[in-house]
């Protein structure tokens, strides 16, 4: 991934629930940039059908874990944090996208 605008590229590390959040994503950016605005790339949680998240917040997080920037990422109407973790364990990568970018048509 390059460039401005590209969206990002996000190694997963843990998923955790916070109060007036919900589902929070804990990752280290391996590409790109985590903006307010992106959206995940389709993604099946539960028995749900296949949904983008939409990205509300982005917090940069301190950590003395080594591998790029953690950041904590919020979800407009989050999924369940389990069927999150299980469709993104500790490990798996987060694809980011612009709104409006390839393959966008699918809510």
């Amino acid at each position: 991934m390059s460039g401005a605008g590209m969206g990002a590229e996000i190694e997963v590390h843990n998923v955790i629930s916070l109060a007036g959040r919900g589902a929070v994503l804990i990752g280290f950016v391996r590409a790109g940039a985590a903006r307010i605005g992106q959206v995940t790339v389709p993604l099946v949680l539960g028995d749900a059908a296949e949904r983008r998240l939409e990205v509300i917040a982005v917090d940069r997080l301190s950590s003395m874990e080594p591998g790029g920037p953690p950041v904590g990422l919020a979800f407009r109407n989050p999924p369940h944090r389990d069927d999150l973790r299980r469709r993104l364990p500790a490990g798996s990568i987060l694809v980011l996208e612009e709104p409006g970018g390839p393959g966008a048509g699918a809510a």
